[in-house]
């Protein structure tokens, strides 16, 4: 899947940001994205920023600063990323079972797919 054909989809405008600390935020109608980003990792910051949109409208930065929910949003926006990004029936067709196979195929960081799915037996 095409993550920021998805956030065009949905109104948002990608854009590359010289950002020092997070990989992306989301500014309204726009996707910040941090320009030191390598393809996987600028894929998955997209997908998470969609997560949070989806999953939690709003103002970002009221949400991290007034609520305690800010772990959870995160742990949610990131099982979003890897539900958009990565297929599991196509991973499956494919007969992709390592992280490294799921990382390399539909083009995310390894570690990502290996905190997932780690998290997810938790």
């Amino acid at each position: 899947m095409d993550a920021e054909a998805v956030a065009a989809h949905l109104g948002l405008t990608v854009v590359r940001w010289s950002l020092s600390v997070p990989e992306a935020m989301r500014l309204v109608d726009h996707v910040a994205v941090a320009e030191r980003l390598d393809p996987a990792w600028r894929r998955w910051a997209v997908g998470h920023a969609i997560g949070h949109c989806v999953l939690h409208p709003g103002d970002d930065l009221w949400i991290h600063r007034r609520t305690d929910r800010v772990r959870a949003f995160e742990r949610d926006a990131d099982d979003f990323a890897l539900g958009l990004l990565v297929d599991a029936l196509e991973a499956g067709a494919e007969g992709l079972v390592h992280s490294w196979q799921l990382a390399r195929h539909f083009g995310v960081p390894e570690v990502m797919v290996r905190v997932q799915v780690i998290s997810a037996r938790e």
